[in-house]
Parts: C-alpha cells; sequence; structure tokens
C-alpha cells in the first residue's frame, strides 16, 4: 500500500510540472463577476439600494468620521414628498472603558444640505433606521444636479474615555423615493446631461444617428461627437452609432437621439418640434447669417416625451463638421435660447507649437491652490507641447507644495498623474508641512501633442481628534511656481516603439492631443463598419480626453493622398468591401483572400481551412507604408459577425487582455495571436473545427537566427522529469526483487518465524 501511494504521489507530482496541466488549470480561472439587487419602480415609487449606487461597506471610526453617496435621477423626474431612507448599519464598542460610558454618540444623516435625522448610538450590533425625506431636502444644490447624501459620526466619548465606536454603514441600505414624470430639462449647456446622468441608478441609451448614405464628412462629424462622448462619459455606457435606416417603432421610442447629418437626410425630423423647424428635409426660418453655419438645436422625442433629440447638423457637409466638433467639446455657448446655437467657425488645434522649454504653473495662468476637506480631491493643469519636446527623456516638474499638521501620515498621500497614467505616488511627512520641491521625472513616451493634462490627487486624511475648533479640516497647496521643463527630444521618434503590438491600442492612436492624426478607412453601405468606428471613436476620446474632437474619415475607394502621407489609419470592414486593401495587401501580416474574406496567410508553413459558416474577425497592425512614423490598423472579418468579434477584441477587456503582437484571430470568444515572423498559422488555435490543408517545408534559413526557438525552462523540465521517472522505475522493480528473495526464503523454512533484514544484519 505504500509502495502504491508512493507511485500515486510520484506522478501527481509530475503531472503537476506539466505545463500542459498547467495551461489547462488556466481555463478554469474562477470568475465570479458581483451582481448588484434589482431596482424596483413600481407606479411613481422608485427604492434602489447603496449598493446599486456601487457603494461599498464604509467603517466610520469616532471621534469623528463621514460617508458620502452621489446619485442622479432620471432627467424626466422630479422628487416628491413622501420618500424615506431605510438606513443599515452596525455599531461596534470597544475598549478598557467600555463599561463606564452610556452610548455611543450620534449619527446624523443629511440629504442635499439638510438634516433629515439624528439619533443616539445606544444599540450594539446590527440596527436599522427608517427616515422620513422632508420635502426641502429633495432640492439639490449641486451644479451638475446631482444629490449628495452624507452620513457623519460624533463620538466624543472617544476623547474622554479609552473606548473606541465603529460604525458600519451597509450596503443594503435603500432609498424608497416618489417622483413625478416630466420632460427632461434642455439645454446645451448642460452636455451631456440629458443624454447621460453621472451616477444615475436607471441604465440608459443613446443613439447617433447618421444617413443611410451619409458623405465622409458626416460620418467625420459622427465620429467626432462619439469621441466628445467618450471623454464626457468616459467608462461603459449604452452609446451606439447607427444608421437612420436602422430606427424601427420598436426602438425608436427607446432611446435618446443625436441625429448628425445634413437636414433632407432624415425625414423623421420633421416629426420633432426645434426651434427652427425642419421642413421638407430644409430648415424653415434660418437666419441668412447662419446659411453656412453648424446648427445645434434640441426637442422633445415625437416617440417618446421622457427622452431628447439633439440635432447636430448644418446645410453642407462643412457646416455639419463644425457642428459635430462643437459638441465633441462638450462646451456649447448659448444665448437667448438653451435649445438651439450655431457654430460659425472652430479653431481646431495648429499644426506646428513653439518649443517652451520652461515655464510655471502661473505661466501657464494657473494661481496657487489649495486642495482641502477629508478624502479625494484633485486639481487638473493643461500645458501644449510641441512634437519635438514629445520625445524628450529630459523632461521632469519642479512641484512645489506644502500641507496641513495634522495629517495621518500612515494614510494619507497624493499622486501625480500625466495624461491619465500615474507618473508618482508621494507620501507626506512632517519634514514636507514646510515648502518643499520634488522633482518628478516626465516619463518618456507619455506627452502629446497639442494639450496634454497634469492632474494631482490627494487622498487627505486626519489622525482622530477632539478638535471641535474646526481648524481641523486636512489641507494641501500647490504653488504656482512649481516649474515644467521639457527640451526638445533628440533621436528616433518614440511613437516607432508602440508601432509592433495590438496590445498598445488605443495608445497606439493617443500622439495628438485631438486626435487630429488619425483616420478612419471605412466601405460605403456598411453600418456594422460604421458603428464599429463610432465604438473606437469613443473609446479614443475616453482615453485622450481631446479639447476637441478631429477624427478624419475616408471611404476605402478614395483615400486622399494627403491622408495616406500624415495619418495613422484604422480601417474596418470585410476586405472584398475595402478596395484600399488592395494597394497594401502583400505588406500586411496576413493577406487577405478577397474572395473568402479570410486572412489567406499564404507565407505561413502551416494554413487552415475555415469551416464553412463560420465567422471569424481578424486584426493586424504595421507601421504605415506611407509614412513609417505613422501606424496601420485593419478591423477585419469574413461576415459581418466575424467583424463584431475583430471590434470586440479592442473594447471588452476580458478579450483585450489577450491581445500581443501584430496579427490577431477570434472567433468571438477565444483570441489566438501570433508575430509577423512566425511560420505556423493561427488560425487552428482560434477557430474551432479548422481544418488543416497546407504543410509546405521552411526555406532555407541557414545563417539565420532560428524563428522558433524552445522556451529557456523547457530542457531542464524534461531532464527533471526523466530523473524522476527513471528513480521510481527503479525502486520499484527493487522493492520487487526484494519481496521475492524474503517470499523464498519464508516458503524454505515455513516452521520458523520470519526473518527481517535487520536480524539478518545481526547475524
Amino acid at each position: 500500500m505504500k509502495m502504491k501511494a508512493f507511485i500515486v504521489l510520484a506522478l501527481f507530482v509530475l503531472s503537476m510540472l506539466s505545463p500542459v496541466h498547467a495551461a489547462a488549470q488556466s481555463l478554469y480561472a474562477d470568475i465570479n463577476p458581483s451582481g448588484g439587487s434589482e431596482i424596483q419602480i413600481v407606479d411613481n415609487r422608485v427604492v434602489f439600494s447603496f449598493g446599486d449606487l456601487k457603494y461599498r461597506e464604509k467603517n466610520l471610526v469616532g471621534p469623528v468620521d463621514v460617508t458620502r453617496i452621489v446619485f442622479s435621477i432620471p432627467p424626466n423626474w422630479t422628487l416628491a414628498s413622501g420618500g424615506e431612507i431605510e438606513l443599515h448599519y452596525g455599531v461596534l464598542l470597544s475598549g478598557p472603558d467600555i463599561e463606564s460610558v452610556a452610548g455611543g454618540g450620534d449619527l446624523s444623516v443629511n440629504l442635499n444640505g439638510i438634516v433629515v435625522a439624528s439619533f443616539p448610538l445606544n444599540e450594539t450590533g446590527s440596527n436599522v433606521v427608517r427616515i422620513q425625506i422632508p420635502p426641502e431636502a429633495l432640492v439639490t444644490t449641486r451644479e451638475d444636479g446631482r444629490h449628495l447624501l452624507t452620513i457623519s459620526l460624533s463620538a466624543q466619548l472617544s476623547c474622554v474615555y479609552d473606548a473606541r465606536v465603529v460604525v458600519t454603514v451597509k450596503p443594503t441600505s435603500f432609498f424608497d423615493l416618489v417622483f413625478e414624470e416630466t420632460s427632461p430639462e434642455l439645454s446645451l449647456t448642460r452636455l451631456p446631461a440629458p443624454f447621460y446622468l453621472d451616477s444615475s441608478f436607471i441604465p440608459d441609451g443613446v443613439y447617433v444617428v447618421v444617413p443611410n448614405n451619409p458623405e465622409t464628412l458626416e460620418l467625420q462629424a459622427a465620429m467626432d461627437v462619439m469621441a466628445g462622448l467618450g471623454a464626457m462619459v468616459g467608462g461603459n455606457y449604452n452609446i451606439e452609432l447607427i444608421s437612420a435606416g436602422e430606427l424601427t417603432p420598436q426602438n425608436l421610442p427607446t432611446y435618446h437621439m443625436i441625429f448628425v447629418g445634413m437636414p433632407d437626410k432624415f425625414p423623421l425630423l420633421s416629426d420633432v418640434i426645434f426651434e427652427v423647424p425642419v421642413v421638407n428635409g430644409k430648415f424653415e426660418n434660418l437666419p441668412q447669417a447662419s446659411a453656412s453655419d453648424g446648427v445645434l438645436q434640441m426637442g422633445l422625442s415625437p416617440w417618446n416625451s421622457s427622452k431628447a433629440i439633439l440635432l447636430v447638423s448644418g446645410n453642407s457637409g462643412e457646416a455639419v463638421l463644425k457642428a459635430g466638433q462643437a459638441v465633441s467639446a462638450g462646451r456649447i455657448l448659448v444665448y437667448e435660447n438653451p435649445r438651439l446655437a450655431y457654430v460659425s467657425n472652430v479653431q481646431l488645434l495648429s499644426g506646428t507649437l513653439p518649443i517652451v522649454e520652461d515655464f510655471s504653473l502661473k505661466d501657464l495662468g494657473y494661481a496657487t491652490a489649495t486642495l482641502s476637506g477629508i478624502g479625494g480631491s484633485s486639481q487638473v493643469y493643461q500645458f501644449y507641447v510641441s512634437r519635438e519636446q514629445m520625445t524628450t527623456k529630459d523632461g521632469y516638474l519642479d512641484l512645489v507644495y506644502y500641507h496641513s499638521g495634522l495629517l495621518d501620515y500612515s494614510l494619507s498621500a497624493f499622486s501625480i498623474s500625466l495624461n491619465d497614467q500615474i507618473i508618482s505616488s508621494i507620501a507626506f511627512s512632517e519634514e514636507t508641512q514646510q515648502v518643499t520641491t520634488l522633482r518628478v521625472k516626465l516619463p518618456p513616451g507619455i506627452l502629446r501633442f497639442g494639450e496634454n493634462n497634469l492632474e494631482i490627487r490627494a487622498n487627505l486624511l486626519t489622525t482622530p481628534s477632539c478638535d471641535e475648533s474646526g481648524l481641523i479640516d486636512p489641507w494641501l497647496t500647490i504653488s504656482d511656481q512649481s516649474i515644467f521643463h521639457l527640451p526638445a527630444g533628440t533621436g528616433e521618434p518614440l511613437t516607432k516603439a508602440l508601432l509592433k503590438d495590438l496590445k498598445f491600442f488605443p495608445d497606439l492612436f493617443a500622439t495628438h492631443s485631438d486626435l487630429g492624426d488619425t483616420a478612419f478607412i471605412l466601405p460605403k453601405d456598411n453600418p456594422a463598419s460604421w458603428k464599429i468606428a463610432g465604438k473606437l471613436a469613443f473609446r479614443l476620446g475616453e482615453t485622450v480626453n481631446p479639447f476637441i474632437a478631429s477624427l478624419s474619415v475616408a471611404y476605402a475607394d478614395d483615400v486622399p493622398q494627403l491622408m495616406r502621407d500624415n495619418y495613422s489609419m484604422i480601417v474596418i470592414g470585410k476586405a472584398s468591401a475595402l478596395p484600399f486593401l488592395l494597394e497594401i495587401n502583400d505588406a500586411l501580416p496576413a493577406p487577405f483572400d478577397f474572395t473568402t474574406d479570410t486572412a489567406s496567410e499564404r507565407q505561413m508553413q502551416i494554413v487552415y481551412r475555415i469551416p464553412q459558416g463560420v465567422s471569424v474577425g481578424y486584426l493586424e497592425l504595421m507601421a504605415s507604408p506611407f509614412n513609417s512614423e505613422r501606424t496601420l490598423m485593419v478591423v477585419a472579418g469574413n461576415s459581418d459577425d466575424g467583424l463584431v468579434f475583430a471590434g470586440n477584441v479592442l473594447l471588452v477587456s476580458e478579450l483585450q487582455n489577450q491581445l500581443a503582437g501584430v496579427f490577431a484571430v477570434t472567433n468571438g470568444v477565444q483570441v489566438a495571436t501570433g508575430k509577423a515572423s512566425a511560420p505556423f498559422s493561427i488560425v487552428g488555435a482560434g477557430v474551432p473545427g479548422s481544418e488543416l490543408i497546407v504543410a509546405t517545408p521552411l526555406p532555407d534559413n541557414t545563417g539565420q537566427q532560428k524563428m522558433l526557438e524552445p522556451p529557456n525552462w523547457l530542457i531542464p523540465l524534461v531532464v527533471a522529469s526523466g530523473v524522476i521517472i527513471l528513480l521510481v522505475i527503479t525502486f520499484v522493480i527493487k522493492s520487487a526483487m526484494d519481496r521475492s528473495k524474503l517470499s523464498r526464503f519464508t516458503l524454505a523454512n515455513p516452521d520458523d518465524e520470519p526473518i527481517t533484514i535487520e536480524d539478518s544484519g545481526k547475524e
């Protein structure tokens, strides 16, 4: 039995060492997405929990602590009297003097600046309290229209006794609110509202609608709108670009809509009540002075009065583009009517910028700023960088700061981000209470041509104190004497380092602060491709956060020479619908077969046939053949579904995390990747049921570096496994031989006691 156990154990160890076992284990990684409770809406009442607002359990620690929740209501709701809050909380009292105190202090609840409840903490353990909301507390005082709930702990007993109070506010707490339905407020000054409301607990959606046969400038305006929404909204939100032909009686009442295009392209607009009505495809009563302007106007949806319509339009493609770029900025200037604006001109980022090597925050127009209050706060500084400065490796920021001496140094710190990438995290100390100058190196490759954003984000917490003088609020001051040093770079442009790997999307196309060097190459009459381009534009806007988006669009049968020479390009569509690909097909990592819309991989040693009816998506990346400083990426598929699969790989984090190299194949669930120099097809790994059809001999690579080398760990693993197996076999054979000898000896002396090995040694 011991021998069997040893063999089983040895084989188990071998299996654990096997790379096959490791790979199999990775296929069964535990994925347990968290789900939220269902929001209940019955008649004119809505019930939603703190957890539905993404609130996590928070411990309030005495003597003083606070937690806050911010939320929005749908744009067509007005809160009415009769609402309640049910607060679920736990109370824990500890310490040597706990028997000497009665109660654990007080908990107060404040909604929109109005105290709605205050009660003593007399009961330890879990507690529930129901709070009536007075009508005056239902009116928000915030500029962004959101509501603020504040829960505060005051436990001064910790200042007198050696006792500790902890109150746990639970996410199962909930709001029970009464509302009245109204029409949403329509104002261009509040974009992205009502199309998007931050911290809303009710899901919503937006259609960005383009004509069935849009001009390139109309599509370009739509991409700018999508990029602007990405910058304003950020994160995942139900915003989709569709064509007018995809609107149906079923989806018309469901979504807010942003129509982008000339008025004669949308017959439905005659049903919308605008300040400047659209009649028979033309603007009625449009001022003569605005005949060539971009036109922005809002109205209520005639198909659902709780939804809003935004028209991004004009009498020409140029006018539509100006309107789209204005929306992308999200800063619409209105005069007498908040629903209407005319855009006469848009000043885009200049093609060249001067080199300013040294400048202070004061030079940029910023005054000394103080971040204050318990918790998180931030300050953003914007500055411009020339093309020459983008490549510098010697840039730095001399940050001048000082702060309150009442900070809890174990919990308080601040970080510095450049273009949304953290470049430094700094701890506070007693020494930094005084004026401190900190030199922060600016990593190469993060700076963009044009506008750059530097953000200082502080988390300020104080040591628990019984001081009631009001002087305990923590603060951090950033001096306007902080200085940037940005010399011009030298040597090879840093962008070349990013042109070889798909995993760097979207940073591959984030070299211009307005996205002004990126163009989409799209097929005509293919809304599926336009839809993917819209989602990628949204993602690019989220990443770059342009002041004004300036993407470009060309149809694949007419790509201007200026665009070829100066732009990075994202080519989207089935290969057969992209004449532009014919020009560059031989240079692609995996050239396309235009009869089947599949990547032929004809230079590969092993090629797979894709089963009929199976949809496959492709991603390919290369330096632009027209300008090696620019990037060209192809998003393709052998069907519309395959095209969606390819787009999702760039948009869905679980798939994007699998990206690497310059060529990828996906079946919508898995992603197989390969390098340009790989001699083997990767289709077999990414397409179930693919059939091996070609196996050609490798070319003679004598004198060249091997294209496929075994990993460093393989040979030692094989040797170690062989040694272990040999030892096991030797041990088994020896044990069997010993047992055989012993049994023969016992049979020869049946009347004697068995002789052990130890006994025979003594004799």
